[in-house]
């Protein structure tokens, strides 16, 4: 595995929140060799088994493979397999079993900070669209369990991306972990020149940009009351 300092690279920086979001790994059932540990990925989306695979190539030799697996009325899985067992070390022992963000991601350069969180949204991150034509089209935030939330919040917004209220959903079922979801402001998010390495969420990013935020106005323009209607007001 290369050398990982402070100053790891982005290469780094992308699978550690790639691993904090849906990448996991698999513990040796035995002490063998031929069990070590593995870095995996699960994914409907190829572009993002794809670049994973990429960061991996930097940090290790050790061989990455993705296979693909059709789902019965479903899009077809990408499983990602990686077995070096360092880097799943490090992983594992940094986060404390993805129970925090390491403390020196807060030492890392932006760009580092940056592919960080760009392996979290990969993962967790959505980009929705309304089904109401209003000038909002798209709305874009992060939902996770995972009790490093608000931190992860902070570290957005030392980077210049905003975030809105960061509540608690309802757990699915009774017994299981308290969803944690915050809205993030587009426009902070393209500001800040971070961009998704899968499409189908990135394509909804440039399609906001590209049309602006009040690109429906005219269509459905807001209606004028007392209280909003200034026009004529000195």
């Amino acid at each position: 595995m290369a050398r990982i300092g402070k100053s790891v690279g982005k290469s780094y920086a992308y699978i550690l929140g790639v691993y904090l979001g849906d990448g996991c790994v698999t513990r040796p059932s035995t002490r063998s060799a031929a069990h070590r540990r593995c870095f995996k990925l699960n994914t409907i989306d190829e572009d993002f088994a794809l670049a994973t695979e990429e960061a991996l190539g930097v940090l290790t030799d050790s061989p990455v493979s993705i296979s693909r697996h059709d789902v019965k009325g479903g899009r077809p899985n990408h499983s990602l397999y990686c077995g070096c067992d360092d880097l799943c070390a490090k992983l594992v022992t940094d986060t404390d079993e993805k129970r925090q963000i390491p403390s020196y991601v807060w030492d890392w350069s932006r760009d580092e900070q940056l592919a960080f969180i760009v392996g979290l949204m990969d993962s967790e991150g959505f980009v929705a669209a309304n089904s109401n034509r209003t000038n909002r089209r798209f709305y874009m935030g992060f939902k996770s369990t995972d009790v490093w939330v608000r931190e992860f919040v902070r570290l957005l917004e030392v980077n210049g991306i905003r975030t809105g209220k960061v509540s608690a959903e309802a757990p699915r079922k009774p017994g299981y972990r308290v969803p944690i979801r915050f809205h993030i402001k587009m426009q902070s998010w393209v500001d800040s020149g971070a961009k998704f390495n899968i499409a189908r969420k990135q394509s909804r990013v440039d399609g906001w940009a590209s049309s602006g935020a009040y690109e429906n106005r005219l269509v459905n323009p807001r209606r004028l009351t007392p209280e909003t209607n200034t026009q004529g007001t000195p």
